[in-house]
Order: structure tokens, then sequence, then C-alpha cells
């Protein structure tokens, strides 16, 4: 009698360890082993012509465009602008890291331009009136600042917002004389922009 009981407990006891094991495993299995790493979204190619340093900065301000609202082949054909007005970041006057002005926006003293006065314009495209606040360039705040006031100023007079392609874009920035000089004066414009609008992988 005895050695039933025993026999008893015993089964009882490992039918309570199997129970117990089973529901241990099917918890484990609701339990992933390891928490999945987030998706990276990966960085456009367009820039892969461009040098380490150049692309992080052409990122970022790929972004300021974007926020701004630039978009397709506008957004495009600003990036080749900046690219030119900029010398791909190299020229001497550092108008781009002291204004925060990605594209010689010039200074107008006005409401509608959320700028205050930054330095000297070159002196051929002074004018004669020391006073005139065209005599400066626009100083930003930060980046996102010159992309909303550069987007502002491409959607009044020739609307250089609507061009259908970069010499198109060059001529309507001329016709709201965004750049100056003589007759012909947009050539020189449009193929150093062309250059860098060729180096973007597109």
């Amino acid at each position: 009698m005895k050695k039933q009981y025993k026999k008893i407990i015993l089964l009882t006891g490992i039918g309570l360890l199997i129970s117990f094991l089973v529901k241990a495993s099917k918890k484990t299995k609701s339990i992933p082993k390891s928490i999945p790493k987030p998706k990276i979204k990966m960085s456009s190619n367009k820039f892969i012509n461009f040098k380490p340093a150049e692309i992080l900065k052409l990122t970022a301000i790929e972004q300021n465009l974007i926020n701004a609202g630039f978009s397709g082949d506008l957004l495009n054909f600003a990036l080749a602008q900046l690219l030119f007005e900029t010398g791909k970041f190299t020229t001497t006057s550092k108008v781009y890291l002291a204004n925060n002005n990605y594209t010689g926006i010039k200074w107008l003293n006005a409401k509608r331009q959320v700028a205050t006065r930054g330095t000297l314009v070159p002196p051929n495209e002074r004018l004669k009136d020391p006073n005139n606040p065209l005599n400066y360039y626009a100083k930003f705040a930060d980046v996102d600042a010159w992309a909303k006031d550069y987007k502002r100023i491409l959607s009044f007079g020739a609307k250089p917002i609507l061009a259908t392609d970069l010499k198109d874009f060059v001529m309507r920035l001329k016709r709201n004389s965004y750049f100056g000089g003589k007759a012909g004066s947009e050539i020189p414009y449009y193929n150093g922009s062309k250059m860098y609008y060729d180096m973007l992988n597109l």
C-alpha cells in the first residue's frame, strides 16, 4: 500500500513538472531572443562624386531645402546653384559661412525677409549710396531661415521655381536680376552651375 502511495506521489510530481516545463517553454517562445534593430534609412547616392566632407554638408543642406519645400528638379537646380555660388564650399569670401547664406542673397532691410545685415558684397557689386541695404548680404539665423527666403525669392517675378530645366532656371534668375553683369552674363553662370549639376548622380 505504501509503495502504491509513493508511486502515485511520484507520478503526480512528474506530471506537475512536465506541465510546468511545457508552460515555461511556451512563454520562452513568445519572447524574442533579441530586440530587432531599427531599420536605418540609407542616404541617397546623389553625392557620390563629392568628397566625404562635401557630402556631409550637401546632405544637411539638402534636408534644409526639403524642409523649406524644395523637391524634384527644383531641388537639384538649387543644389547646382549653391555649389556654383560657393565654389563647392571653397570660395575665399566665405559668405556662406559668415551669413548662413549659400546663394548670395542680398539684404533688403524689409519685413518680408527674415534676416539681418551681413557682410559687404564685393566692390564691383556695390551701389553708389553706401547706405543701400543691397550693398550687404542677408545674414540668416540658420540654414533653415536661408532656405525659406531662397524659396521666397525663387517664387516671384520670372518665377525660377517653375523652371523646366537648368538653363531655364538660370535665365529666370537673370530676368529677376539675381545676378548682374552685361548681356551674356547668364552664359558663365549657366556653365558653372551645369558643371556641378552634372556632378550630381541624378
